[in-house]
């Protein structure tokens, strides 16, 4: 059974091994990267018994009330069976009650991942160029944060 939670120390292994099978789709990331993920509580992770199958990586913007998704990543051979899906509703849900007001992502034009984000309610905002490839700007508005109205 698969479960979401919050990202740990322990599970950098085995997130950098999920990126860098999956490099054509994510680039190169630095363990770093998700080194300082888990010191600054950024990011969930999926997990199958005690096996990481899955990740998402954030940042919640100081500036202004967006939500930056940098990465999500599934083990190819567990895809199109919702983890990508409730990944998404742990970011949705913190970032409701944090009352952000979006999330963004850029996804590369030819990925089939921008179908995932049109099927979860993102919006394509626009489209720009990236280093290499154009790329897609995807917006999620956070539902407001329920009030405790009686």
């Amino acid at each position: 059974m698969i479960s979401v939670r919050e990202i740990q120390a322990n599970d950098v292994p085995a997130i950098k091994g999920l990126a860098d099978a999956n490099r054509r789709e994510l680039g190169f990331n630095p363990r770093k990267k998700f080194e300082e993920a888990v010191s600054q509580q950024r990011g969930f992770v999926a997990v199958d018994s005690a096996d990481v199958v899955g990740f998402v990586v954030f940042r919640h913007r100081k500036v202004d009330l967006q939500t930056t998704l940098s990465e999500i990543c599934v083990r190819e051979d567990l895809r199109h069976q919702h983890i990508g899906e409730a990944l998404m509703a742990h970011l949705i849900k913190e970032c409701t009650e944090m009352s952000r007001e979006f999330i963004q992502l850029k996804c590369p034009v030819d990925l089939s991942a921008n179908r995932f984000y049109q099927r979860l309610g993102f919006v394509l905002h626009t489209t720009e160029s990236g280093k290499k490839r154009s790329l897609n700007v995807w917006r999620f508005a956070i539902p407001p944060k329920p009030t405790n109205e009686t």
